[in-house]
């Protein structure tokens, strides 16, 4: 096997020039995919970060004004959702349901000391400050507890936050609500972008005791999953609009006593958008690739032409056609593997520094770097493309006679 090496590697030394030009199509063709593979993968995930793609998708249901008769009944009646109508859906077998939110909302005064301020306040159960796309930043969330025992306990956003406490924590610090004292268990921030107004939140349970003791709330949200298309989505719609239609008294086709708000199909549009990009770059970087490859041939064919007198003294000399298509398969591995692998970590290097450099800076273009298995698999079919362009000439070179071999 020494041998072996040893007799490509001195075949590789005076072919240096078209070796290196053939290796720089390959290895250019590498980089090129990497960068834009890469880049595709940060402008994919800038626009899902753009866009919201990535969080939970939601469904919120809301009661508004019929404007269709039904059964005797005029049109023109304002609905109203209650706790029961969200247990309903929960306990119902329409599919791609995760969860189910409601929640009531009610703008009120919040005060500490002297500073009031007016707030949209929500009244929710446990889990529910994802829907609301927000985090915790600080305490804690809503629990059973409070619920069950319908405590006087709040959450509040940051602004909020700033507003009544500075900078100091809130955290455990008390605060009235339209005159009622609650303590602040926490504090949250939104996922999506800077808070632009002040929110809170309180239990649900609280909530209705104090302002809707007859069990209304305000809507409905629902967290789905494993939409796979628009049909699928429809039929969750209907299934929803038809079961609140009964409970609720309006026709079926009343679409706007029954609002159900859903931009799934907005999303499923924007996602095959962006998988598009991502097959439109690889597309590309396949085809650089395939031009590395063409060159790796190439420069086979010409080297075993030029050396066809040479192999045919080495077949003279008892080399069997196995050993040298070995070693013309043997060249044409350490160049794809060689020059591939430089392209690669240039390629991974350059993402690596965008990504330092821009860091969130460009909301549209988040995180350039590429995944590991994704470029090792292109690595791959680099070498076996080698192995195939190097294995034709090689093919070619053996089956010429010998006496032609040594004439050429």
């Amino acid at each position: 096997m020494r041998e072996l090496f040893e007799e490509v590697l001195t075949a590789m030394k005076s072919n240096r020039l078209r070796i290196a030009l053939t290796g720089f199509s390959i290895a250019w063709g590498m980089f090129i995919l990497v960068v834009l593979l890469g880049s595709s993968g940060g402008f994919q995930r800038g626009l899902y970060k753009t866009f919201h793609l990535d969080i939970n998708q939601i469904v919120r249901i809301n009661a508004g004004k019929t404007v269709m008769a039904w059964q005797g009944m005029d049109k023109g009646r304002l609905l109203k959702l209650n706790i029961a109508d969200a247990e309903a859906i929960e306990h119902s077998d329409i599919k791609h349901i995760q969860r189910v939110c409601p929640m009531a909302i009610r703008k009120v005064d919040v005060a500490m000391g002297n500073n009031h301020i007016n707030v949209m306040v929500t009244g929710c159960k446990e889990d529910y400050l994802p829907v609301d796309y927000r985090v915790l930043t600080a305490g804690r969330d809503i629990n059973a507890n409070d619920l069950e025992q319908c405590t006087k306990t709040c959450i509040i956003n940051e602004r909020l936050s700033r507003q009544l406490f500075q900078d100091k924590s809130p955290v455990g610090q008390v605060v009235t609500i339209d005159n009622l004292a609650y303590t602040v268990v926490g504090v949250c921030k939104s996922t999506l972008n800077d808070d632009m107004e002040m929110a809170a939140y309180m239990p649900l349970s609280t909530m209705q005791t104090i302002y809707f003791p007859d069990g209304t709330i305000n809507g409905i949200n629902i967290i789905v999953e494993d939409l796979e298309s628009a049909e699928h989505n429809e039929h969750l719609e209907h299934e929803l609009h038809d079961l609140l239609a009964v409970r609720l008294g309006c026709s079926p086709k009343d679409y706007k006593g029954i609002i159900v708000n859903n931009s799934y199909e907005q999303i499923l549009s924007t996602r095959k958008m962006i998988a598009g990009i991502g097959v439109f770059v690889w597309i590309i970087g396949i085809a650089t690739l395939i031009a590395g490859i063409v060159g790796v041939s190439n420069i086979m064919l010409i080297t075993i032409k030029e050396r066809t007198r040479e192999l045919g003294v080495r077949k003279a000399m008892g080399a069997s056609n196995e050993h040298i298509i070995t070693m013309v398969l043997l060249e044409s591995v350490i160049i794809t593997l060689i020059f591939g692998y430089i392209g690669m970590m240039l390629g991974v290097g350059l993402t690596q520094l965008l990504n330092s450099a821009l860091g969130t800076a460009i909301p549209m273009f988040q995180n350039p770097t590429v995944d590991f298995w994704p470029i090792m698999g292109c690595n791959f079919i680099m070498v076996l493309a080698g192995l195939i362009a190097g294995y034709v000439p090689a093919k070619r070179a053996v089956s010429i006679k010998l006496v032609e071999a040594l004439m050429s």
